[in-house]
């Protein structure tokens, strides 16, 4: 016998068949249900995974610890946005490119710059250490 709905209100001896589900309150699969979702722009784990071009467990792992994208839960689903999608990877990029200029600009800084205000002092006491070491180092 399948399932009857509360909505149908039907009074039923035990003999009687289930009066058919009408249409307006037909379930949809799972499937069905999706690929609604998936026509609205919405997408789920492995999609949204597959649109940035990372994994799944990626993808999970940064909605967890949120530094992933937006995402909307419906029920037990998460949905992801395209738009919420594109936005992350503009972030992603301005991130990336601000981390490459401040890269670029350390790389440029290996030399070690000594200033003082007296040079010749300082050649002195450089010169004086210097002989102070081979002095003791002879001995």
């Amino acid at each position: 016998m399948s399932r009857i709905w509360p909505c149908q209100r039907v009074i039923m001896s035990r003999n009687a068949k289930c009066l058919s589900q009408p249409d307006s309150l037909e379930q949809k699969s799972g499937s069905q249900r999706i690929s609604a979702y998936v026509r609205r722009g919405l997408m789920r784990y492995q999609e949204a995974a597959d649109y940035l071009g990372i994994a799944k467990g990626t993808l999970a792992n940064w909605v967890s610890q949120r530094i992933g994208p937006r995402s909307i839960k419906i029920g037990s689903m998460r949905l992801f946005r395209q738009e919420d999608l594109d936005v992350f990877i503009e972030e992603k990029l301005f991130e990336t490119e601000r981390f490459e200029k401040r890269r670029r600009r350390q790389r440029g800084r290996g030399a070690l710059v000594l200033t003082c205000p007296h040079p010749d002092l300082f050649l002195f006491s450089v010169l004086a250490l210097a002989l102070a070491v081979f002095i003791f180092t002879v001995s």
